[in-house]
């Protein structure tokens, strides 16, 4: 047994321990405590990093990424467009970012499982294919959330957001241009009409809400 003073000087031995090593000891926020996800919930996270930088910048949101969850044998996963599309198990998803966030149709009866799973079917074909740097609307390449409208809008038609053009974000942040002059050139080389979907254009879809918290 530790006495209590010895334990209280030997916590702050730890902690600047910690900060002369560098942020050696991470201490993490716990996210949201939810009810247990479900097929076809779509989570939410701050990847971080040069992209996730420009994307915060551009939208105003701490949601730079995001993924649909489905279940397989019992164990929750998320299909998600990273380099490449892939499949990661929800707990990994969740423990790489100190922000999580989790919505689910208001409606369920909007879309039915068969139908849900149709989509999902079509979001499990494009495992493996490239990330889309570029933020294209073909299917050739795939980023975050763009997969995750269609993954929706190919089970029964339902959109659930308009997408958007370039010009409706913001552009003039130093983040986003220097992303949009590293893929583009000039921020001039923009595609003007190319449809545009953010993760923070769906967390504020009107057809979604938050997973009840326990």
């Amino acid at each position: 047994m530790i006495e209590g003073g010895m334990r209280k000087h030997l916590l702050i031995l730890l902690l600047i321990t910690g900060t002369a090593l560098g942020g050696f000891f991470v201490f993490k926020k716990r996210g949201p405590n939810y009810e247990r996800l479900q097929t076809g919930d779509i989570v939410f996270q701050d990847t971080g990093g040069e992209q996730g930088e420009a994307v915060e910048a551009a939208t105003g949101s701490k949601f730079t990424h995001c993924g649909v969850v489905f279940e397989q044998n019992g164990t929750l996963y998320v299909l998600e467009a990273v380099q490449p599309v892939s499949v990661v198990k929800l707990s990994q998803f969740r423990g790489r970012s100190q922000v999580f966030h989790a919505r689910r149709l208001k409606d369920p009866g909007k879309i039915d499982v068969p139908a849900l799973a149709k989509g999902l079917a079509w979001g499990r074909k494009q495992i493996g294919k490239d990330y889309d740097p570029l933020f294209q609307w073909d299917d050739e390449t795939l980023y975050c959330s763009e997969l995750v409208w269609k993954v929706y809008e190919k089970s029964t038609g339902l959109k659930l957001c308009e997408p958007r053009t370039f010009q409706s974000y913001v552009l003039d942040q130093p983040a986003v241009r220097r992303v949009i002059e590293q893929r583009y050139g000039d921020i001039g080389k923009l595609p003007a009409n190319e449809p545009v979907v953010a993760p923070s254009d769906l967390a504020a879809s009107p057809l979604l809400k938050e997973v009840p918290r326990r």
